[in-house]
């Protein structure tokens, strides 16, 4: 079969920039032709060459996000963007997804996936107008295959830069967060866009529903891998750092859930690394949420070109063996769910930080966390009960009763901005310190220490340390989940005993922090993290030994040092001159907000319930542009709708549930398609069954196909 990139194109769209030390640009769609013959689509910004035989290097971002609808809108800016700074930037479909063709893979991150990217990077780099060199980029998904097709070694890549990903699939990704269960919004999302036809014709051919519709969806596939194994473990960096050996460049965010595979990372390779954490959630530098925000596009660039233009002297001075890190250190504030902004300073500086000491707090069964170590049994400021004989004896432990909806303040996984955590803290158990007397400063992971015990051997648990302002107020500083079955291993596990004590040791996830002078430090403790995971089967009662030995470690440094003064101001991008979002339709009509979470209890049953909807709507319309997007020129009209719901019920926790229904419709050159997909989860105390549906609709709602796919699965401590 063909090596080389077909040059069949079905758009060329030239771009004028104003910057005369830019490129300008052509858009190209092209197929890659993989070896068994099925075809990859392929967009690629191609800088136009200011002198006979300039090349360029190439920028991949590989994924199965439709690239040519769902992410059509959000792409051009970065994409152009990194075009006129002089590399050909290319964005490919998985196969079986968006326009390519072939069939779904078999899992997220599949050896079918890894091979064609490893043909993918080859084609690219043969490029007549390319120099052989290739870099791999993304955030998340194709943060996450950068690293593990780095592990793989194809020559022509030389060098990585991931966003907001991970080197532990099972203790840091989406599925089993800190080894728990995990059914987050992402799962109705990727299982629901699977299942959409091809782009642009969106043709519901035979090979659409052979290939697409009636593929089983991967939900299936995680929950039959509740164990730690082979299943993840091969496509984890973190078991051999070494197999990487080229440059990388990370980045992470406070407020994002694999911020510590980001800051572990850093430390485990050894290559050059690059590695900046900012205060933001699952968004890149220039645009995340909340800010401070800087232009981070330049010094990717510049970055790349350091390793993918050897040629240059200067290049070659600086490609030395470094590691550099930039991290952004929060002041602290008050819980806000809307913060855009957050005080704090960025700092050059090492992990573990330079000057770090550590800060060891020890808790009391009155609530406490004392600097100082209580010696005996006698000297703890305990609590009391009162004995059959009507005497007190001091007692060295609190107990506390399971509440398996507490927790949602936190939000669905440990990466989103959350408000105050005072009425989660009221279901939990909560420690907290003296006032500071002065700014205490924390990077790195807090480390808890304790001796539990519980009623049910399936007791999950979950820290959280967090910062009680003066007026009483909580904001979540970060957290961690503890699965009772790794106490000693995660590919051995086992359940402790009803009632036997054991010991957790486990780091809360990376963060950086200032407790202000007069507040507290907290730690609150519960055997609940809903709907972060998935609840235990049990009811409980549940008992944290606090005789003085259990201990909170935090990671102090001296305050405000090494900063770094000033950061790029954000550059001027293009938006796409043919797609943007709109109203959804309905939206001024129903008053609904386009987003909305809210918390619900059936009074009848008990059942309490977390919901979170979502609804968006976009246009493209590659004739005509913004300028004349008038209704009759419409060409391509997307609505997005999403309702998630987990449920469950203190009476029964073993009974609870989860609901995603998505819905996607299509308007295309008098098409009128819409996907419906509905996922339920339910669980008793041996099972979880699975249930996904998908529905295809037309236009007058008549069902032109539906499919139901169903499996019950063992839980397997979870």
């Amino acid at each position: 079969m063909s090596t080389k990139v077909s040059q069949t194109k079905s758009s060329a769209v030239e771009q004028t920039v104003k910057t005369a030390r830019r490129y300008k640009f052509t858009i190209e769609k092209s197929w890659l032709l993989m070896p068994d013959g099925v075809r990859l689509a392929a967009t690629s910004y191609i800088p136009k060459a200011r002198r006979r035989g300039e090349t360029f290097p190439v920028l991949l971002e590989y994924l199965p996000y439709r690239k040519d609808d769902t992410f059509y809108v959000v792409d051009h800016p970065f994409f152009s963007y990194q075009a006129q700074l002089g590399f050909i930037t290319v964005k490919v479909d998985i196969r079986g997804t968006g326009a390519s063709e072939g069939e779904i893979p078999e899992r997220e991150y599949s050896d079918t996936e890894m091979r064609d990217c490893e043909e993918i990077i080859k084609q690219l780099a043969a490029r007549a107008d390319a120099n052989g060199n290739v870099g791999m980029l993304g955030v998340s998904w194709s943060g996450f295959n950068s690293i593990q097709m780095a592990m793989r070694r194809p020559p022509a890549l030389k060098a990585i830069h991931a966003v907001h990903a991970s080197d532990d699939l099972y203790q840091d990704d989406m599925h089993y967060i800190d080894g728990n269960l995990h059914i987050d919004p992402y799962h109705l999302f990727i299982n629901h866009e699977l299942g959409l036809p091809r782009t642009p014709d969106y043709k519901l051919d035979a090979d659409y529903f052979a290939q697409r519709f009636n593929h089983r969806p991967w939900l299936f596939t995680y929950l039959n891998n509740q164990l730690d194994g082979d299943f993840w473990r091969k496509k984890s960096l973190r078991e051999d750092p070494s197999q990487i050996n080229i440059p990388v460049y990370l980045i992470g965010g406070l407020l994002d859930g694999y911020r510590t595979a980001t800051a572990r990372m850093f430390q485990q390779l050894n290559v050059p690394v690059r590695c900046d954490i900012g205060p933001w959630e699952h968004s890149c530098p220039d645009e995340g949420q909340p800010g401070p925000n800087y232009e981070w596009q330049k010094a990717l660039s510049d970055w790349f070109n350091r390793y993918l233009r050897p040629e240059s002297a200067s290049n070659k001075r600086n490609s030395k063996n470094k590691k550099e890190l930039m991290v952004f250190v929060r002041h602290g504030h008050k819980p806000d769910l809307d913060i855009e902004t957050v005080h704090g300073y960025w700092r050059k500086d090492t992990l573990p930080a330079q000057g770090g000491k550590d800060l060891k707090l020890f808790l009391t069964a009155s609530g406490k966390l004392r600097r100082s170590r209580v010696k005996t049994h006698v000297e703890t400021t305990a609590t009391t009960e009162t004995t059959a004989t009507g005497q007190d004896k001091l007692t060295s432990h609190v107990t506390l009763a399971y509440q398996p909806f507490a927790g949602t303040a936190a939000g669905t996984w440990w990466g989103n901005k959350t408000g105050d955590m005072a009425a989660d803290d009221a279901q939990s158990l909560v420690f907290d310190s003296e006032p500071a007397k002065e700014a205490l400063q924390i990077i790195g992971n807090p480390r808890v220490k304790l001796s539990v015990s519980s009623t049910s051997p399936k007791a999950k648990w979950t820290f959280r340390l967090e910062d009680v302002a003066p007026d009483g107020s909580v904001a979540l500083i970060t957290g961690a989940l503890a699965n009772p079955a790794h106490r000693v291993s995660r590919l051995a596990p086992s359940l402790p005993g009803a009632d036997e004590v054991y010991e957790l040791e486990l780091d809360l996830h990376f963060t950086t922090w200032t407790f202000a002078k007069g507040h507290k430090i907290r730690l609150a403790i519960s055997n609940a993290q809903f709907p972060m995971a998935w609840p235990s089967a049990d009811s409980m009662v549940s008992t944290v030994i606090a005789d003085g030995s259990a201990t909170l470690t935090l990671p102090t440094v001296p305050v405000d040092v090494h900063k770094v003064r000033e950061l790029p101001k954000l550059a001027r991008k293009q938006g796409s001159p043919d797609s943007w979002s709109i109203d959804f339709p309905a939206s001024k009509q129903d008053g609904k907000p386009d987003s909305e979470t809210f918390n619900r209890v059936n009074k009848r049953t008990g059942e309490q319930s977390h919901t979170i909807k979502a609804r968006s709507a976009y246009v493209i319309d590659k004739s005509k542009g913004r300028a004349k997007k008038g209704a009759n020129r419409v060409k391509r009209t997307f609505l997005v709708e999403t309702n998630n719901t987990w449920s469950t019920n203190p009476a029964n926790p073993a009974c609870s549930k989860y609901l995603g229904i998505a819905q996607t419709t299509m308007i295309s050159q008098g098409k009128h398609l819409r996907l419906r997909t509905r996922i339920l989860v339910q669980s008793d105390e041996h099972n979880f069954y699975i249930s996904v549906t998908r529905t295809m609709f037309s236009q007058n709602g008549r069902v032109v196909r539906q499919r139901r796919f169903t499996e019950t699965v063992a839980r397997q401590f979870q």
